[in-house]
């Protein structure tokens, strides 16, 4: 029997990007004929002796690149869900069908490496422009020089917008509580301590503060839990028990507010994930659980699962956004707290002297003239 590999979502260190609806006309894309023909055009791409000045066909790049070898071939595929996944490689003659199509896996497979993106979107969800799919979530595990090639290929054949996705604070913290709203439900047959274990916060503060730049806090499993269920305790009603509990100690023993605009969680690290502000690292969840329920008893689905089916739409989602692409200086005010965004408003005075540049020119041209004309009148 056929044993499936490992789905692709899982078990990488990503790169996250948000992509606009890919316009590709009357020619379908979820077409195996279309993605092959884009696979072969961006192996060319690829393999092309200099592109935009950046050489990635052979090893020893003078220290763009690493030692990879020559690229042997590129692959577009469509791919479904986890279940689907093992399907496909179970019986390869029933194909993902495109309404079915969680995403777009390209793999890129050279001598000595293999690199791979994946354009993700939520098939219940994610509507698309006509003439357009959307996959408004691409994750990327490739060298940079590689990456940007894939990221202009994307621009220019698809007339897309790809934008860095800086995922903020409130987003990571809301990923974890659903995490543990699903572990400790009465219905759940898992446990946090087994699904979470060890759990790391790192918290960062503004650039301009030289004294402190990140704190890291490690919190040991079984003390992970007893903060869920101290949270829920004494904070009845809150959506963010552990938050909340967490918060409570770093106030009381470090003078610390978690709460303050200028302190962010940029990173979360537990057996289940890593998850900072622009990259991603997820675990393939556990859907055994624990034992000891009846066959009659025990959940369809395990509390990982459920978790982690949550934070991909919430991902998507984040994604998405409002659908507009606007530039990343834009999308930080918009994200930035209130003493943050004081930084913005230098930058708005920077645009503003810059802006009066072009005027000024005309009081010296108008003094020249007046100069002139008095020089004519005396003459």
């Amino acid at each position: 029997m056929a044993v499936a590999p490992p789905y692709p979502l899982y078990d990488r260190m990503y790169t996250l990007h948000r992509v606009s609806p890919l316009h590709h006309g009357d020619t379908p894309l979820l077409d195996p004929r279309s993605l092959r023909t884009h696979a072969k055009r961006l192996k060319e791409q690829l393999k092309g002796d200099n592109v935009r000045g950046v050489e990635v066909d052979f090893a020893g790049t003078e220290g763009a690149m690493p030692d990879k070898g020559t690229l042997d071939d590129c692959h577009w595929e469509m791919i479904g869900d986890e279940t689907a996944w093992i399907d496909l490689h179970v019986q390869p003659d029933e194909p993902v069908s495109p309404k079915q199509t969680r995403g777009i896996e390209i793999s890129l497979e050279y001598d000595k490496q293999s690199y791979n993106a994946l354009l993700l979107r939520d098939p219940g969800s994610t509507t698309s422009p006509e003439g357009s799919t959307s996959f408004p979530l691409l994750l990327t595990k490739m060298p940079a020089p590689i990456r940007e090639i894939l990221l202009n290929y994307l621009r220019s054949t698809f007339d897309a917008r790809v934008a860095r996705l800086t995922l903020p604070s409130v987003f990571l913290i809301s990923s974890l509580e659903t995490y543990f709203h699903h572990l400790s439900a009465a219905a759940s047959n898992q446990s946090i301590t087994d699904v979470i274990q060890k759990l790391q916060l790192q918290l960062t503060f503004p650039q301009n503060n030289t004294s402190l730049k990140n704190l890291d806090i490690s919190i040991a499993a079984s003390d992970v839990a007893s903060f869920v269920s101290r949270g829920k305790f004494f904070l009845k009603g809150q959506q963010a028990p552990f938050t909340s509990s967490v918060a409570g100690y770093l106030k009381e023993h470090l003078a610390l507010d978690l709460f303050h605009p200028k302190v962010q969680v940029s990173r979360i690290t537990c057996h289940s994930f890593q998850i900072s502000a622009d990259r991603l690292r997820l675990k393939a969840p556990d859907i055994s659980g624990d034992n000891s329920f009846s066959e009659d008893d025990a959940p369809a689905v395990s509390a990982s699962q459920l978790a982690m089916d949550d934070f991909y739409t919430s991902l998507i989602r984040e994604a998405t956004g409002n659908g507009k692409f606007l530039p990343e200086s834009v999308v930080n005010l918009s994200q930035a707290s209130t003493p943050a965004s004081a930084k913005s408003t230098k930058g708005a005075r920077k645009r503003a002297v810059s802006n009066t540049v072009m005027p000024s020119a005309a009081p010296k041209r108008t003094k020249a003239r007046q100069a002139e004309w008095k020089t004519g009148k005396q003459r």
